[in-house]
């Protein structure tokens, strides 16, 4: 316990001593030291008035996991999450952000696509610059940033619809390759019921029922005709069950279509923003993040400075370098080193006076 307490007591008095050392090495110079900080706060003034003016537009949508539909359709799974709805969505479009397609789409539904392929802007500046933030537990705001007013516009109104617009794909993908199944299937199973129904008919074209209508057909024939219907029947049935396939897959399509409406509706279309972002609040906090920047450097130096400073002020500083120190002349109060020393310079001076005789 007596050894942590001289270690405390080491501690603070050599971190008295760093800091006496480093204020006297301060207020020696104090103008070398200030100058960074004064340096770099200048380039923040700079920097921050030579900023063009931005504008952002923002739209606010309203978003939902449960919706009336999807309680009685049951077109999709409920899954329980411990975020926010917003919260979940506003990730979910960040990190789409990141992509170059849904970038390149956003891009394009802004009218900012080159003709030729990829984008008449930097991706990586419409990702900075297009962003989502949940205002609310049900509420998202897709906020756009551009140095035009309609620019910004189009930006945050065409994130909001590739959003939608990748949200519908997405869920409505495997009920589009269900469709397209069932179409191909349809397809051969048609082809299927043509053949069975022309090769009965072929049979019946070659053998036809018997003149009396009271005579039977010969039992071959009743089996060759029972065997043609049997597979027209299994085909029809193969062909119609190909057909509720396909419905029920267009339906799920639609189902899922209206849901996401639901699910995310609109509340707010972006507008024409009519003032800049940039005011006297942006350049203040520039400024401010600048000149603790400089401070932050001032100080650095300072303590640099103390760190490589060998001259010698105090006892201290003697006993820092091993030196044994035997004695220290204190100061004595009102007595001032300069004055003795005049006085004694004046008496050296004076003429020695001769008596006569």
């Amino acid at each position: 316990m007596e050894s942590t307490r001289d270690a405390v007591a080491s501690y603070v008095s050599g971190a008295q001593r760093f800091f006496a050392r480093a204020m006297r090495i301060f207020f020696g110079k104090p103008v070398r030291f200030l100058l960074p900080a004064v340096l770099i706060a200048a380039y923040g003034v700079y920097y921050a008035s030579s900023q063009p003016d931005e504008y952002q537009s923002s739209g606010v949508l309203s978003v939902s996991s449960d919706t009336f539909l999807a309680s009685l359709t049951q077109v999709r799974d409920t899954q329980t999450n411990f975020q926010s709805v917003s919260s979940t969505i506003a990730k979910q479009f960040n990190d789409l952000m990141q992509t170059d397609g849904f970038a390149e789409s956003v891009a394009e539904g802004a009218g900012l696509a080159d003709p030729n392929g990829g984008s008449l802007v930097d991706l990586n500046q419409i990702r900075t610059h297009v962003f989502a933030l949940a205002a609310g537990d049900s509420l998202l705001r897709v906020t756009a940033t551009a140095s035009d007013p309609e620019e910004a516009r189009l930006l945050a109104t065409s994130a909001i619809a590739s959003y939608k617009n990748f949200v519908i794909s997405s869920e409505v993908a495997g009920s589009d390759v269900a469709e397209q199944f069932s179409d191909d299937l349809l397809t051969g199973y048609k082809a299927d019921v043509d053949a069975a129904s022309q090769a009965l008919q072929n049979y019946l074209n070659l053998h036809p029922p018997p003149a009396d209508e009271n005579d039977d057909r010969d039992l071959s024939e009743q089996f060759e005709i029972t065997r043609l219907n049997d597979a027209l029947t299994r085909a029809q049935d193969r062909f119609d069950g190909a057909v509720n396939d396909r419905e029920q897959a267009r339906l799920a399509t639609l189902q899922s279509s209206a849901d996401i409406g639901q699910r995310l509706r609109v509340l707010d279309e972006p507008g024409i923003p009519l003032l800049p972002l940039a005011g006297l609040k942006s350049l203040a906090t520039t400024v401010i993040l600048f000149g603790i920047l400089g401070l932050i450097v001032s100080i650095g130096a300072i303590a640099l400075a103390c760190v490589l400073d060998r001259s010698i002020h105090t006892a201290t500083d003697l006993e820092r370098i091993g030196a044994n120190v035997r004695a220290v002349v204190p100061h004595a109060k009102g007595v001032k080193v300069e004055g003795a020393r005049a006085a004694q310079t004046a008496k050296s001076r004076q003429v020695p006076v001769r008596s006569a005789g």
